[in-house]
């Protein structure tokens, strides 16, 4: 659960304006980078469709929105389905009227080398990771075509540039996203923008709870840190949540195929 404290993201700043009158879906919305993405559209002016697989936020993201002055309705939708995501499409085009930037956001991972990995857990981060991008982009691009216009942005990650151990379907789910980021920038350009960002380690609740169950959990912090090599320390999710707004804004309209590291320095000598 989110802190009901202290505001859970205090490295967010007014809103600009920069995504004024736009409708954007969000997946995985109601924890760690969707959440922060979320609601730092809805700060820019965009109304937002929140769509996770549960609710996992106190208080739950539409309602953070809301409480800040913003527009957002909430969708509980397993995005490994096709089905699901027609609904979510269905639902940002009946409540919002229209549909302007999908967010494929939504991720997971299972530790484990090839030859250690059940063929479940390999399917569940294949599906939870690439299937779903795969998913809501088929869901959102008639839309897209019919209006002339679009933008897709897709979670990926420093380990879909790089390798690291033990993290085989992480990896090789997340380089797919990068190279598919990029094939359909080609096949739906130039009016249909789809780019990538790229996050280093970042301080979300999965990453706080992986940190927890380890061993030695300070120890672990400080290693997870030192992947960020400049910076030496973990991303805030605003501050990957600013790199995805740059990507769904007009500031970036011709900014396509892209693949946005925002990694505290983690891939500098990739």
């Amino acid at each position: 659960m989110q802190s009901t404290g202290a505001d859970e993201h205090p490295m967010l700043g007014e809103g600009r304006g920069r995504l004024r009158d736009k409708v954007a879906i969000v997946t995985g919305a109601d924890s760690g980078i969707g959440r922060a993405t979320a609601r730092l559209f809805a700060r820019e002016g965009a109304r937002v469709v929140c769509v996770d697989v549960r609710e996992s936020g106190t208080p739950r993201i539409d309602a953070l929105i809301e409480k800040d002055g913003g527009r957002a309705c909430f969708v509980q939708a397993d995005v490994t389905r096709r089905s699901e995501c027609d609904r979510m499409v269905a639902a940002a085009l009946e409540t919002f009227g229209d549909l302007d930037i999908l967010f494929n956001n939504a991720g997971t991972g299972v530790r484990g080398r090839v030859g250690d990995l059940r063929d479940e857990d390999w399917n569940f981060v294949l599906d939870t990771n690439l299937n779903s991008i795969y998913h809501g982009s088929r869901a959102a691009l008639p839309h897209f075509e019919r209006r002339g216009r679009g933008n897709i942005i897709n979670t990926a990650s420093t380990f879909g540039l790089l390798a690291t151990e033990n993290y085989a379907a992480y990896c090789a789910t997340k380089g797919a996203v990068v190279l598919l980021t990029r094939q359909m920038a080609i096949d739906y350009g130039p009016n249909i923008r789809v780019n990538c960002i790229c996050p280093g380690a970042t301080e979300t609740p999965r990453m706080l709870r992986n940190i927890a169950a380890s061993d030695d959990p300070v120890a672990r912090r400080a290693g997870v840190e030192k992947l960020n090599r400049c910076m030496g320390r973990l991303a805030r999710p605003e501050e990957i949540a600013y790199g995805v707004l740059f990507l769904a804004s007009d500031e970036a309209s011709f900014v396509t195929g892209h693949a946005l590291v925002v990694d505290g320095g983690q891939t500098i000598d990739a």
